[in-house]
């Protein structure tokens, strides 16, 4: 006689997945830590992938992964804001800027629009750094000043740190938190008696400037962290201060600013300020130029000596000088397999620049620069963020941000931008920088318009 085994009944029919269940879902795995935390992530994102629709889990991926890409962007959304709320679009935008979250600057705009003016960055709360505008030459700062802040720019990422009491909390330009990364610079941090927000750039140091891929290693660095402090040694340079003890300095000249960070930051062998001048001697400027290029460093910051500090702001109290050898910062937009022993690999690249309308636009292509490994992680990566593919090209998402050498700037029918790239070539990949951050077809005609004039 055979025993019947009890029937084990599963339920094909789930409760529908809430906005508040996926919510709270997303919010486990992004604050998981600890011990196991990848697993546990990884269950939470199975269990939440298994009550959605093929639809709903299609966008769950998406939101997780940020490739929405619904065009709707930054900046639409803040015109939207301050239209439904009435309230004036450069006070809504200077809020979100010093607090980088939409939502709450949203709300603020409905429930107490009269406080936006008067808000302020808050310890804790990254902020967008303030960014610059290229200068051709040093003259150039002189003519905008009458006395000029000169500033060793070095090559490196950039990250505002803040202190408060014993917390201290790194984030990148993009607002990542890598504290946890550099336990060797908190550790310094710690020891400081101040609450404060400093803006800084970090190099990968060991006697001298090395690669910045490296630094790539460090900063995305979750496992074997202490193996990697020990392989690849950092430096920090602070050059703002932009908080301390309870006072907002973004109001403050950057003179005075200056002068103030000196009591604040003591330096370490990982923790230096970044070295400067003020002064209206060319001759001193360039022998200052001289001297951050024998170091191994990227060129001068010139900066007005009374700017204040404007997060998110590209403008011209302050500009980045560099070598005469130029470089853009372009996108990667279309990739295709390459030929010869290169012919399984996506290998050769076109650039896009951003043109009037804010557009995307073709620029260049290359095919050398980066290493045989570099390439082959590379051809993973876009392979995961095709969209779509036409035989041996495929058309990927604007993520990848390249840095591009090139001879000169050719005038050119063969790009609808009026302008094509003699001889490019990729310095390197800018995984910090975003497409939002890539040049203009304005910085293209400027340095095509100076190259005509010095030949």
């Amino acid at each position: 006689i055979l025993e019947e085994k009890p029937k084990i009944s599963i339920s094909l029919v789930t409760e529908p997945l809430t906005v508040e269940e996926c919510y709270t879902a997303l919010v486990k795995i992004a604050t998981l830590t600890g011990k196991n935390s990848v697993r546990r992530k990884k269950a939470v994102l199975v269990g939440l992938l298994n009550k959605s629709s093929p639809g709903e889990a299609k966008f769950i991926v998406k939101t997780i992964t940020g490739e929405m890409r619904y065009g709707f962007k930054e900046g639409l959304l803040e015109e939207a804001i301050a239209q439904a709320f009435s309230v004036d679009l450069e006070v809504l935008r200077r809020a979100y800027m010093v607090r980088s979250d939409i939502g709450e600057v949203a709300q603020i705009a409905q429930e107490q629009p009269e406080t936006l003016p008067s808000r302020s960055i808050l310890l804790g709360r990254p902020l967008r750094p303030m960014l610059a505008e290229t200068a051709d030459n040093l003259e150039e700062g002189f003519k905008r000043f009458d006395k000029a802040l000169f500033e060793f720019k070095y090559d490196g990422a950039r990250l505002s740190i803040h202190k408060n009491n014993e917390a201290v909390m790194i984030f990148t330009r993009e607002a990542a938190e890598v504290s946890t990364s550099l336990p060797e610079l908190v550790a310094d941090i710690k020891q400081i008696p101040h609450s404060f927000i400093v803006d800084c750039e970090i190099i990968p140091f060991e006697h001298s400037p090395k690669a910045f891929q490296e630094l790539i290693k460090r900063l995305r660095r979750k496992h074997r962290v202490a193996e990697f402090v020990r392989k690849i040694p950092v430096k920090l340079y602070v050059f703002d201060l932009l908080y301390l003890d309870g006072t907002s300095l973004i109001d403050t000249p950057l003179i005075n600013r200056r002068e103030r960070l000196k009591t604040v930051i003591q330096p370490t062998e990982q923790i230096e300020i970044a070295r400067c001048i003020v002064t209206k001697s060319g001759a001193k400027a360039r022998i200052m130029f001289q001297e951050a290029l024998d170091l191994g460093f990227e060129g001068l910051m010139i900066k007005n000596p009374h700017s204040l500090y404007t997060p998110g702001k590209r403008g011209f109290e302050w500009l980045k000088l560099k070598p005469e050898a130029e470089t853009l910062d372009l996108v990667v937009v279309v990739v295709e397999y390459g030929h010869g022993k290169r012919a399984h690999l996506l290998s050769d690249y076109t650039f896009a620049v951003r043109d009037r309308e804010g557009n995307l636009a073709p620029l260049a292509k290359a095919y050398c620069g980066l290493k045989d490994r570099e390439i082959e992680e590379m051809t993973q990566y876009f392979k995961g963020i095709a969209r779509e593919q036409h035989g041996r090209t495929f058309l990927v998402e604007p993520n990848v941000v390249v840095e591009v050498k090139f001879g000169e700037i050719q005038r050119s029918s063969l790009y609808e931008v009026g302008y094509a790239l003699r001889f490019p070539r990729i310095k390197r990949i800018r995984w910090d920088l975003s497409v939002d951050e890539i040049d203009s077809i304005e910085t293209v005609e400027k340095i095509f318009n100076r190259q005509k004039r010095s030949s």
